[in-house]
């Protein structure tokens, strides 16, 4: 049982769930139950009969057979209606399904994965829930955090982002402008990693073919006052250093973006700076700038 706000990435995690699995040679499907209708949905997962209902002009096979031996990912499983949850604990029961319009059971080995956008807990509470169908889905919950709760992961989605997304738009941009990735680690992206994701791509998106760091330049108009509120609380934190610190990391930053534009190279990030590759070598050293 995943339990996570939209945009977490439970989808990612029942997928790697599958994949390091006995299962991982079998399908690994998906469904998210608040996407259909529940006439829909119960053909969908328990497939029909021919001439179950008008339009079933053959018979089909449901997602719990086509993934037999495999994984079913069922999302936002809390908005089943009651009747299907009925139905989905006696699959769950009796490890056997019946389609509509049939006469005969057909037994299933399906690995279910289950995940909830709201706590299940809750809705048993208030009756929206069955409460014994949370029992037989409520097995081994894992929590999945909010970006909010992993702000240290946010550089590392960020630089997955840049290079999935410079790769589909032929770009050559490699690196973020240092407050850029600030600014990320700080805000709260409600819509987690997928608004996070969102925000990489409409910045990419706007960035010359030919540039190689994404800069402020390029941010999407909508967060503009955002970023400015943000450079305002930097630098009014900025006054209370000291100025030997501010210039320590103005210095920094300035020989980090010089290795990322030659590669990393330190005697062309000498050239460039016009200053000995020696000096470079003791700034990398006394600032502790490392290669992402």
């Amino acid at each position: 049982m995943l339990i996570g706000h939209t945009g977490t990435g439970k989808e990612l995690i029942a997928r790697a769930i599958h994949n390091f699995s006995v299962r991982v040679n079998e399908p690994f499907i998906a469904i998210d139950c608040g996407a259909l209708p529940d006439t829909l949905l119960e053909s969908e997962l328990f497939g029909h009969k021919r001439g179950a209902y008008t339009g079933a002009g053959a018979d089909r096979k449901g997602l719990f057979q086509e993934a037999h031996g495999g994984t079913l990912f069922l999302d936002e499983i809390n908005n089943l209606h009651p009747d299907m949850q009925s139905k989905m604990l006696r699959v769950l029961q009796e490890n056997e399904i019946r389609p509509i319009g049939g006469n005969v059971t057909i037994p299933i080995d399906v690995r279910i994965i289950a995940a909830s956008s709201m706590p299940l807990k809750s809705l048993v509470e208030t009756r929206q829930f069955r409460e014994d169908l949370f029992f037989r889905l409520h097995v081994y919950p894992i929590h999945i955090p909010d970006l909010s709760e992993r702000r240290d992961d946010i550089p590392l989605l960020a630089r997955h982002f840049l290079e999935q997304f410079t790769h589909k738009q032929n770009k050559k941009a490699s690196h973020f402008q240092e407050v850029i990735v600030e600014f990320m680690k700080r805000r709260n992206w409600k819509g987690n990693i997928r608004e996070l994701e969102n925000f990489i791509e409409r910045m990419i998106t706007v960035t010359p073919p030919n540039a190689l760091t994404i800069n402020a330049d390029y941010f999407p108009m909508d967060l503009k006052r955002d970023f400015e509120n943000f450079r305002q609380e930097v630098n009014a934190e900025k006054k209370s250093e000291s100025i030997k610190k501010r210039l320590s990391k103005y210095e920094a930053e300035i020989i980090r973006d010089a290795l990322i534009e030659c590669g990393w190279n330190q005697s062309k990030a000498a050239r460039k700076l016009q200053t000995s590759e020696s000096n470079i070598r003791n700034k990398i050293s006394q600032f502790n700038i490392r290669k992402e």
